[in-house]
């Protein structure tokens, strides 16, 4: 038998239970075992049961440092929830494999500006900051936060491409009429969206050099072209479910997760 777990914090587990179910449904059977276990109790399972994979859907690489250095498969790996996660890093990737970004600082260098904290998500801890005083008074009621800031662009929304086994297998355009995030947890429209080939080639790129099993690919649809802007590990599905839900993605992820153990 080949024994997994599905990892989440308990927060985001709440928030998540039908990608949990649906992974447990359909990792059950003849060969394989799947269990949820809360992420403040992962290390502590696995130290006493034989665990062969781990479905990581948490934000804590040193995590999966652990379990890789135990043997145990990831999925995602070490290098795609650690890039994914701080997203200085994310722009230090995207800058150092030469893809569109948009211009990234640690410290502010004009304004206005979107001010990010490296380890936020889900459109959270994002802010527009007019002046050195708006963003001066954001880091003093966020003292335990890191924060990058980036030029602001006017933009048309922006499309998330996701990536799978570095094939994509969907495009989905996020679109707000009521705030500067398109994020779809804050209200923002979804539509289907046919990216550009040279689009799609680099959020294959992105994948392969991370060598990522599932990731999302978030680029800005600016009126100067497209800048990826963000990388999502863990990506989640319930915009794909609402606009596709034939194409059922989990599956295909429990079926690449199947070949790859």
């Amino acid at each position: 038998m080949i024994s997994g777990l599905i990892v989440y914090n308990g927060y985001d587990a709440k928030c998540n239970r039908f990608f949990i179910n649906k992974c447990l449904e359909l990792l059950n059977d003849e060969t394989f075992s799947l269990k949820y276990v809360d992420e403040e109790k992962l290390l502590e399972y696995v130290a006493s049961n034989k665990v062969d994979f781990v479905i990581y859907r948490g934000r804590n690489y040193r995590l999966l440092e652990e379990l890789e250095e135990n043997g145990i498969r990831s999925f995602n790996n070490v290098l795609t929830n650690r890039v994914a996660n701080d997203k200085y890093l994310t722009y230090k990737f995207l800058k150092e494999e030469h893809l569109p970004c948009i211009e990234t600082y640690l410290e502010s260098k004009s304004f206005p500006c979107i001010m990010k904290s490296v380890s936020g998500h889900g459109g959270q801890e994002v802010f527009l900051v007019n002046g050195a005083d708006e963003a001066n008074k954001i880091k003093e009621e966020h003292p335990a936060l890191k924060f990058i800031y980036q030029e602001f662009h006017e933009n048309n929304g922006d499309v998330r491409i996701y990536v799978l086994n570095q094939k994509v297998v969907v495009s989905i355009k996020r679109k707000s009429q009521i705030d500067y995030r398109n994020n779809y947890s804050l209200g923002g429209e979804v539509e289907l969206f046919k990216p550009s080939q040279e689009m799609v080639e680099f959020a294959i790129k992105v994948a392969c050099l991370l060598e990522a099993d599932f990731i999302g690919v978030d680029f800005l649809l600016t009126k100067d072209g497209y800048k990826i802007i963000e990388l999502e590990d863990p990506v989640g599905s319930r915009m794909v479910y609402k606009l596709k839900p034939e194409l059922d993605i989990i599956k295909q992820y429990v079926e690449h997760i199947k070949k790859n153990i």
